[in-house]
């Protein structure tokens, strides 16, 4: 073979070489890009979850505070109907002290 037929070849083997490490080198970038992708999404899907979770976590901290609420507005009505009922023992104890003081002031044992 002449040296024209080696540099050929020697060049086209190089080249070959070349092309065959871009190729790999574009699919090793493609693969990452491919790879970085299902990484954000597999992220933003956490995410999604994570508000799904902390809505349903707010309905029910929602749905507690509105029972709260609820017990807190019976207890107070209980609470105004003792008083009303503490009211009226302390009127009927007054009453009975004044008949109580009438009736000893008529029989004389003051």
């Amino acid at each position: 073979m002449g040296l024209a037929t080696d540099l050929s070849l020697d060049a086209g083997s190089r080249l070959g070489m070349v092309g065959s490490f871009a190729h790999m080198g574009v699919q090793r970038a493609m693969a990452d890009i491919r790879h970085e992708q299902r990484r954000e999404a597999n992220a933003v899907g956490e995410v999604v979850a994570r508000l799904r979770e902390a809505r349903l976590g707010q309905v029910a901290a929602t749905r507690r505070a509105v029972a709260a609420e609820a017990r807190a507005a019976r207890a107070e009505a209980e609470v105004a109907g003792a008083q009303g009922e503490l009211d009226l023992l302390r009127d009927a104890l007054r009453a009975e002290k004044r008949l109580t003081a009438a009736l000893k002031e008529t029989r004389g044992v003051a």
